[in-house]
């Protein structure tokens, strides 16, 4: 099963670490037909000014409300975290497995 994930990884911003994350995400979480994603969408939260920059991960059908999961990225050095109620499920170990491949450069799915 899945868990949290702290994970430091080799970026030159906290953003840019996302970027990869949120482009590879879009690729082959949300528009891969996969069912694990079917009724999930993903809302980037890149631009902070105060905070730090996250993936949300929310039902597709609740646009409102708490997200389903969080990836979030903070710096010296950059670290990925991942947590919130998706992340105990197959679901969230299968999200962990992609970041903890796509941190080493992979962008396959």
């Amino acid at each position: 099963m899945g868990g949290t994930l702290n994970l430091q990884v080799e970026a030159s911003s906290p953003v840019a670490a996302l970027q990869k994350i949120n482009s590879n995400g879009a690729k082959c979480w949300m528009r891969s037909g996969d069912r694990r994603f079917r009724d999930l969408h993903m809302i980037p939260e890149l631009d902070t000014r105060v905070g730090r920059p996250r993936l949300l991960i929310m039902r597709s059908k609740k646009q409102q409300g708490l997200p389903l999961l969080v990836i979030e990225a903070s710096s010296s050095p950059t670290t990925i975290s991942t947590y919130g109620p998706l992340a105990s499920t197959r679901t969230g170990a299968h999200i962990n497995a992609d970041i903890m491949r796509w941190s080493t450069g992979s962008a396959d799915c």
